[in-house]
């Protein structure tokens, strides 16, 4: 299996759930450059290529809790 940012060799791993659970998933992972590919990162990646409804939306910075200083006239 290749990889798909350098073409390297892909390798299955074991690893616990980040969370702390006893729960093992399995992942591919390039021996070259490290890409690690995993069942949930795959999902969202499917998900948001599925999605042309979010093409071309902005994405707006949040309005900062405090007004601008206002400088003294002088």
């Amino acid at each position: 299996m290749a990889c798909a940012r350098c073409g390297g060799l892909i390798v299955k791993e074991s690893v616990y759930d980040r969370e702390g659970s006893s729960q093992v998933i399995q992942m591919d992972r390039c021996l070259q450059c490290g890409h690690i590919e995993d069942p949930v990162s795959a999902r969202n990646r499917a998900q948001i290529s599925q999605s042309p409804n979010q093409k071309g939306k902005v994405r707006r910075d949040p309005e900062h809790p405090y007004p601008p200083i206002q400088l003294a006239k002088g």
